[in-house]
């Protein structure tokens, strides 16, 4: 009996160096699967806010021109200091400044007045971006580290080296995503040039910067702006 214990004692030699490895590629294949399951899920989320909120905002904007002759958002004139459209966008609810929660609110439900001194998109019949929040106008993206960002959209207009453009003003994005939206837009992830680019510049400037200039996490939250057509 001792003899027959010692046998089975001594049989057990455990694993080979050839299932080790093969437990090692196993668990690399499975881990590998993981990580590139996560970054068609991050890939997906960024193309879902460029085509269901970004994209959709643009075609807004496009439509309410075709339909009124009107900007957007336009709801300032500047050469009379007054309520009115001067063709230049402000989201500003008819005031002088920057745009403001209630001028980004204006651009589904325009002026409550009767007539509107200005109109938004539910006068003439169109419909706002669905969003995942209350406020059409913001949109909540989750990055790759888990953190939430608050996407808010505004339009505004700013003269650039003799041009004068519209811009979807878009704050709140973090670097990652700006980067993919720039590549759906542009074909490039540069930030400084196209009609995707970075916006942390002073006014007046022709081009962007790059992507993460000032903090090269891909999570920091930086302002983007889309040139639109007019």
């Amino acid at each position: 009996m001792q003899s027959e214990n010692k046998s089975i004692l001594n049989d057990n030699r455990g694993f080979t160096l050839v299932e080790i490895a093969i437990v090692l590629i196993i668990i690399g294949l499975i881990l590998g699967a993981v990580v590139k399951g996560k970054n068609i899920i991050r890939g997906a989320e960024q193309k879902k806010v460029y085509t269901k909120f970004l994209s959709e905002w643009r075609t807004a904007y496009l439509n309410f021109y075709d339909r009124t002759g009107i900007v957007l958002g336009d709801t300032y004139d500047i050469s009379t200091a007054s309520v009115g459209q001067d063709g230049q966008a402000d989201t500003a609810a008819g005031a002088a400044g920057a745009p403001s929660a209630a001028g980004q609110e204006d651009l589904t439900t325009g002026d409550a007045g009767t007539p509107p001194l200005y109109l938004g998109l539910n006068h003439v019949g169109i419909d706002p971006p669905v969003t995942n929040l209350s406020n059409n106008y913001e949109y909540r993206y989750t990055d790759s580290q888990g953190g939430n960002h608050i996407l808010t959209i505004a339009f505004v207009y700013e003269p650039a080296a003799g041009s004068t453009y519209n811009y979807m003003w878009i704050t709140g994005i973090p670097n990652e995503l700006a980067m993919a939206i720039d590549n759906l837009v542009d074909g490039s992830i540069d930030g400084a040039d196209g009609d995707f680019i970075n916006a942390t510049i002073a006014d007046n400037q022709p081009t962007g910067v790059a992507w993460g200039t000032n903090d090269a996490s891909p999570t920091v939250e930086t302002i983007a702006r889309w040139k639109m057509e007019f």
